[in-house]
C-alpha cells in the first residue's frame, strides 16, 4: 500500500483558492443576468407591435427550469420559439395554445405560460 500524505494548503493556496471561487461563481452570475436582461428586452419588443396566433407545444421541459418549444406558422413560413412557463399550467406535448409574436421579427414569440404574456 502507498502512503499518502495529506498535503496542508497554505494561507496563500488558500487565499487564491477563494478568489477563484468567488470569480467563477461572479462570471455564471454576470452571465445568467445578462441572458435574463436580453429576454426581457425581447419581450418588451415583442409587446410593442404583436399578432396573436396559435402554436403547438412540440417540446416540455421540467428538468432544471420550466421551458417549451413551441412551433407556429406566420406568412407560410414555420418558426419554433422557446419559452418559460409557470409550473401551474397543465398542458401536453401537441395541445395548442396562444402565443404573442413580433410583427417585424416573428421568430421572436412569447407564450400565454409566462408570466409576461
Amino acid at each position: 500500500m502507498e502512503n499518502r500524505k495529506q498535503l496542508k494548503k497554505s494561507p496563500k493556496e488558500k487565499v487564491c483558492v477563494f478568489f477563484v471561487m468567488v470569480g467563477l461563481v461572479s462570471i455564471i452570475y454576470f452571465i445568467a443576468t445578462s441572458l435574463r436582461s436580453e429576454r426581457i428586452e425581447e419581450i418588451k419588443f415583442i409587446k410593442a407591435d404583436y399578432h396573436t396566433i396559435r402554436g403547438i407545444v412540440t417540446e416540455k421541459h421540467t428538468y432544471k427550469g420550466n421551458s417549451i418549444h413551441v412551433k407556429y406558422k406566420v406568412d407560410g413560413k414555420f418558426y419554433e420559439g422557446i419559452d418559460g412557463f409557470e409550473e401551474r399550467y397543465k398542458f401536453d406535448i401537441g395541445d395548442s395554445l396562444f402565443i404573442k409574436y413580433s410583427k417585424t421579427k416573428p421568430e421572436l414569440m412569447i407564450t400565454e405560460y409566462n408570466s409576461e404574456y
